[in-house]
């Protein structure tokens, strides 16, 4: 699917869209999503920067979805959405953008993985997987372990995630990494964006999981 998945921090967007493009430069083409999460801002306001997002991932071959907000992702023509554990049910973000989109969802226990897969989202994110500021206590990596095995959909690691814990979540059956102010808080997006994807490739070559061909 991807290796990387990359949410826009409210901190940063009214310069997230260089930042995205910092960000995907560094890295090779369908190795990365891009999530716009833009909750507090006017819907015109999404919508205009949805438009710029969309052709800066369209430009890196990167997916690009938008967190909740279902028409503005038919709007752009974006890959999917992303959905809160308690939004839209996935079986009507499907039934409105088609069976190609992607439809990630937001889950935090084990329940939530459960009824994503039934739904037939796309991937889901399990977090906070490390502390997070106001997130909760941490699942830490043992329990995101229990928790993913023999899940029916792939699940990106999220919630305090570094490159360098790329070898152990991968063990543990992440299928990717997602990161926010790792990637948009970091001083050159790029480099951290590159190491977020080499992590991740390495820790599957140590593993002896063989790399997926771009565009898989």
């Amino acid at each position: 699917m991807f290796d990387l998945y990359i949410i826009t921090d409210a901190a940063v967007l009214e310069v997230v869209v260089p930042k995205v493009r910092d960000a995907l430069a560094r890295v090779p083409p369908h190795r990365v999503c891009v999530q716009l999460r833009a909750k507090s801002w006017p819907a015109r306001e999404q919508l205009r920067l949805a438009h710029h997002l969309r052709e800066v991932c369209e430009a890196r071959a990167a997916k690009f979805l938008v967190n909740d907000r279902v028409d503005i992702a038919l709007s752009v023509q974006a890959d999917g959405v992303h959905l809160p554990e308690q939004g839209l049910p996935v079986e009507t973000a499907r039934n409105l953008l088609g069976p190609s989109a992607l439809i990630g969802i937001s889950c935090h226990d084990r329940a939530g993985l459960e009824r994503a897969g039934k739904a037939g989202a796309s991937f889901a994110t399990l977090s906070p997987v490390f502390a997070t500021p106001g997130k909760g206590q941490p699942l830490g990596v043992e329990q995101f372990a229990v928790l993913t095995r023999g899940a029916a959909l792939p699940i990106f690691a999220l919630g305090g995630v570094q490159s360098e814990h790329a070898l152990q979540l991968r063990a543990a059956g992440a299928a990717g990494l997602a990161a926010i102010s790792a990637v948009f808080g970091a001083a050159d997006p790029g480099a951290a964006a590159q190491r977020f994807v080499h992590a991740w490739q390495s820790a599957g070559d140590e593993l002896g999981r063989p790399r997926e061909p771009h565009g898989s």
